[in-house]
C-alpha cells in the first residue's frame, strides 16, 4: 500500500509540473522509434516467498500513428528463481501531447534462467489432478505465459526524453518439472500481482 501511495504522489507531482507551463501543451506526435526502460516491483500475495520481486524491462518499439505504438520487450525478474521475460508491448496514448496518459497490453513468455530450485515450502498442485503434495522438493523451472494489461502516464521533458509511470495487473504462469524420483508430475503455479513501475523514455 505504501508503494501505491508513492506512485500516486509521483503522478500528482508530474501533473502539477506540466500544468505550470501552458506552452508545452501544444500538439505532440508519439509516432516514431522509442526506447522505454522501466524498473519496479511485482506486489501482492501469491504462491511465492518473495512478496515484492524486482522487475526490469526494456522496450524498443515504434509509434505507428500519432497515438498507437507497438514494441518488443526484454527484461529480468527475480522471484524464487531468476527469469528473462520476453513480451510484445502495445500501447495507446490518450492525448497527442507531451504529457499523456496511456493504456498498454503486454503478452509473452518468461524464460527460466535457473536450472533447479528447492526454495518452495508450501503445497503444490498437480497439473493433471486436484491432489496436493507438501514439502521441500528439487524442481526444474520451465518459465511460462505472461499477460500484463495496465495504464500509465508519460511526461516528455523535451522532444526526445521523458519519464513514465505505470501500474498494471500481472498474470504469470510458472511451470516446473519435478526432479525427485518419487514424483513424476509437472507442476503449474499461477501468479497474480500488482505491477508498479517507473522509468525513462527516449525517442
Amino acid at each position: 500500500m505504501k508503494k501505491l501511495k508513492v506512485f500516486i504522489i509521483l503522478l500528482l507531482f508530474i501533473t502539477a509540473t506540466q500544468a505550470q507551463d501552458e506552452k508545452e501543451q501544444t500538439s505532440y506526435s508519439h509516432k516514431g522509434y522509442y526506447n522505454s526502460t522501466n524498473f519496479g516491483l511485482l506486489v501482492g500475495s501469491s504462491n511465492n516467498e518473495n512478496k515484492a520481486p524486482f522487475s526490469f524491462m526494456m522496450i524498443n518499439g515504434y509509434g505507428i500513428t500519432d497515438q498507437f505504438a507497438v514494441g518488443l520487450g526484454i527484461g529480468s525478474e527475480f522471484m524464487n528463481e531468476s527469469y528473462l521475460p520476453l513480451v510484445i508491448d502495445a500501447r495507446f496514448y490518450l492525448r497527442k501531447q507531451k504529457f499523456s496518459p496511456f493504456i498498454f497490453m503486454q503478452g509473452g513468455y518468461s524464460v527460466a534462467l535457473d536450472k533447479e530450485t528447492n526454495d518452495y515450502h508450501f503445497f503444490y498442485s498437480y497439473l493433471s489432478s486436484s491432489s496436493y503434495w507438501p514439502g521441500n522438493y528439487t524442481l526444474k523451472p520451465k518459465g511460462g505465459l505472461i499477460i500484463n494489461p495496465g495504464l500509465g502516464i508519460k511526461a516528455m521533458l523535451n522532444n526526445n526524453f521523458g519519464l513514465a509511470f505505470s501500474i498494471g495487473y500481472r498474470y504469470q504462469r510458472l511451470n516446473y518439472d519435478n526432479m525427485n524420483a518419487d514424483y513424476d508430475k509437472a507442476l503449474e503455479i499461477n501468479m497474480n500481482r500488482l505491477e508498479i513501475k517507473a522509468g525513462i523514455f527516449f525517442k
